[in-house]
């Protein structure tokens, strides 16, 4: 990897990506996954407000599953990467795994223009 193709000469130093939408959460595939699989299950359930027919609400428990499966799968992905990359440590102890906070990146925001 080149650092222009990053923009980050750290990030090819510590081996992964540290900007964009990783520098204020380290798992954004995830979270919007997780997103995508809960707004697939509200689609159903439009139908049950409007006609007011049930038997709809299987359509949840498909979302509450996934997202199980992922938050479930954080604790491996993690591990294979602080084991991967020694400044991984110093990555999860600054950003947060999935919801970033807009302290932090309010934070970030002055930093960057000073």
């Amino acid at each position: 990897v080149s650092t222009q193709s990053t923009g980050e000469e750290g990030e090819v130093r510590d081996g992964f990506v540290q900007s964009g939408l990783w520098a204020h959460c380290r798992h954004p595939n995830f979270l919007c996954e997780i997103l995508l699989w809960w707004v697939f299950s509200l689609f159903p359930l439009s139908r049950v407000i409007v006609e007011g027919c049930g038997g709809v609400w299987w359509c949840i428990i498909g979302a509450v599953c996934l997202t199980g499966i992922f938050v479930g799968s954080l604790d491996l992905t993690e591990q294979i990467s602080a084991s991967k990359y020694p400044q991984y440590k110093r990555y999860q102890e600054t950003v947060p795994a999935y919801i970033p906070s807009v302290r932090m990146m309010t934070i970030k925001k002055r930093t960057n223009q000073e």
